[in-house]
């Protein structure tokens, strides 16, 4: 038998650890690698969501080694000889029974960043099981090729996240109403994935006020459709109270967007004053955002919404400069095809 890996994780969603796991089976096999696939069920499947056609679909494992982006509540169902698996947080608490799950299955764990490997540690992780492997984007989708050089009619900001209360949303439409209002020479575009209210961590929008510069989408995008909209904005904000990541960023930055960021989470392994605006924030307690931990004691940042408000009419009026913060960065270490080579030299 040729040699290969078991690939165990939902992947018929719009959520970003389906994509994510989409990409490193893709990654895989451009590498010349067999990937059985055990496709999984979870948050937003979709049955019809379409796969390459290349992806070997079973609902068994073939190969002696899976690699899971799963939650770890799942592991014990991996009954292969080697486990490895994916997982990220975004407080500073992680689920106790996350911890004693990979400490008592998994080989190795792969998480995106530093901001990880402390907050792991820090919850009781075994810190040989730790592998660094960053989230990365599709420079075939994600690119700049596109962008119109003529400037927009509007200024527009965007912001693209699930619509979650640890997204900031809330600090976000406040903050603009409060600087910009009813002007008609600024637009606001908030893209969701879904219309909030399938999770109970979803924001409720009754208390936050929607004016007329401020556009809600709230329907599933083709990967594309997320790359054309974010090169027809001016730029990206998201006063996130918690990120694991933040691919999302980099999508943006590959668009050719400058970004304002929330100054603490798990995006500020590759995002600094250097290359982005970053939001002043105080660290609060995270409470009942934090996943399959809500009497967790973890800590999230509370953005400061007159900050937030500074860096947007920064932006608007030095949107040359910001563009210049992005100019540099190195988006090649994020390539898919570069990330893969990570999990290879740890797991064939």
């Amino acid at each position: 038998m040729k040699n290969g890996i078991n690939f165990f994780g939902l992947l018929r969603s719009p959520v970003s650890w389906a994509k994510i796991g989409r990409e490193i089976i893709n990654s895989f096999i451009k590498a010349g690698i067999d990937v059985c696939v055990y496709e999984r069920r979870g948050f937003l499947y979709n049955p019809s969501f379409l796969l390459p056609k290349n992806f070997n679909i079973q609902k068994k494992f073939i190969y002696d080694k899976t690699l899971a982006f799963e939650y770890p509540e799942n592991y014990k169902f991996i009954n292969t000889k080697f486990k490895y698996g994916m997982i990220v947080y975004e407080t500073t608490s992680v689920p106790q029974k996350w911890i004693e799950n990979i400490n008592k299955y998994l080989d190795i764990l792969f998480l995106p960043g530093e901001f990880n490997r402390k907050i792991f540690i820090d919850s009781g992780l075994r810190k040989d099981l730790i592998r660094i492997a960053p989230y990365g984007i599709n420079p075939e989708i994600y690119n700049r090729k596109n962008k119109s050089k003529i400037k927009n009619e509007k200024f527009i900001f965007l912001s693209v996240c699930m619509p979650q209360k640890r997204k900031g949303i809330d600090v976000l439409i406040n903050g603009f109403n409060r600087v910009f209002g009813e002007k008609k020479d600024v637009e606001l575009i908030v893209k969701f994935p879904y219309k909030p209210g399938k999770s109970r961590y979803d924001i409720e929008f009754n208390e936050i006020k929607l004016t007329r510069n401020i556009k809600i989408i709230d329907v599933e995008f083709s990967e594309e459709q997320m790359a054309d909209l974010m090169r027809s904005a001016d730029c990206f904000v998201l006063p996130s109270r918690a990120e694991g990541f933040g691919m999302v960023f980099l999508e943006a930055i590959a668009c050719g967007l400058p970004i304002i960021a929330t100054g603490w989470g798990g995006h500020c392994d590759f995002l600094n004053e250097n290359n982005s605006l970053l939001i002043n924030y105080r660290l609060v307690d995270a409470g009942e955002i934090q996943y399959d931990n809500k009497d967790g004691k973890g800590l999230m940042a509370e953005p400061d919404i007159d900050d937030l408000c500074d860096k947007m009419k920064f932006a608007i009026n030095n949107i040359d400069k910001l563009l210049e913060k992005i100019e540099n960065f190195d988006l090649k270490r994020f390539y898919w095809d570069e990330i893969i080579k990570m999990f290879v030299k740890d797991v064939l």
